[in-house]
């Protein structure tokens, strides 16, 4: 293996093994961002490398997820909204 390496199945990413902190860490770069995470025991740096790309992925989709809930979603056309509705009256009436 090579240090950078790229893996076939995430296009537009490089990867390389870092030793930061004393730990031995993947390191992502692609898209205008870099991701790290710790090189689990046991794991190889292709399958460090997936799992930070994959999480970063959830994380974004759950994030733009939310965004889409919070944003008002446009009325059909012929089904009348409340800004083309007159005004409502500030009177009270009570009804005994």
């Amino acid at each position: 293996m090579t240090n950078p390496f790229r893996l076939r199945w995430l296009q537009g990413w490089t990867f390389q093994v870092v030793l930061m902190e004393g730990h031995v860490q993947v390191e992502a770069l692609g898209f205008g961002i870099c991701l790290r995470t710790a090189l689990l025991p046991g794991e190889s740096p292709q399958a460090a490398a997936d799992r930070l790309v994959l999480s970063e992925d959830r994380r974004r989709r759950a994030l733009h997820n939310a965004w889409l809930r919070g944003q008002h979603m446009p009325k059909p056309s012929g089904v009348p909204s409340t800004e083309d509705e007159a005004p409502a009256s500030n009177s009270l009436v009570v009804v005994a």
